[in-house]
């Protein structure tokens, strides 16, 4: 059963459920852990599904297809979609691990603290994917390369630089953002 309460390994505090992260296996209040800052509400644009079920089975070189099947209030905004090479997917990581502050990076043994990589477990649980676009069906985007797993909430979505590299330049009209 999960601990509801813990005392802050920094303040000496008393954590209530949910006001609390652990670190390095130890408990922060959320409060020695992120200030003053208030939290705010971001509601997800769909749910992203494939068959993997855990974090780093597609790791860096995912060659997997993934489905970004997105609420149908979205479809308004996806207008030439299609036209895009790559998309940058914004996501949460619903299902983090352990945060630690150091550990070693998978793909050259470097020791790094999470935001020297490109690991799921983070302070925010907030993960960015830049993604090979396969295909649009509706409101269903197929991406090759996306390291998330089934039922991972999808945050946004963008054109990749890669993508914006690759077309060419217009004149930009009024409403271009």
């Amino acid at each position: 059963m999960p601990v509801k309460e813990a005392v802050c390994s920094v303040c000496g505090g008393s954590c209530g459920d949910g006001q609390w992260r652990t670190v390095d296996d130890v408990p922060v209040c959320l409060k020695c852990l992120f200030g003053n800052a208030e939290p705010f509400c971001v509601y997800p644009i769909g749910v992203v599904h494939n068959n993997q079920h855990q974090q780093g089975e597609f790791g860096l070189d995912a060659k997997g297809v993934s489905e970004l099947c997105l609420e149908p209030g979205m479809v308004q905004f996806m207008s030439r979609v299609e036209e895009e090479s790559h998309l940058t997917v914004v996501w949460y990581v619903h299902h983090p691990g352990a945060l630690v502050t150091e550990f070693r990076r998978r793909w050259d043994d470097k020791r790094v603290g999470p935001f020297a990589a490109r690991t799921p477990n983070r302070p925010n649980g907030i993960a960015i994917t830049e993604v090979e676009f396969v295909k649009r069906e509706g409101n269903v985007l197929f991406v090759r390369g996306l390291d998330a797993i089934d039922g991972t909430p999808i945050l946004d979505i963008k054109a990749s630089m890669k993508s914006l590299r690759r077309t060419p330049k217009k004149k930009r009209r009024d409403n271009d953002i």
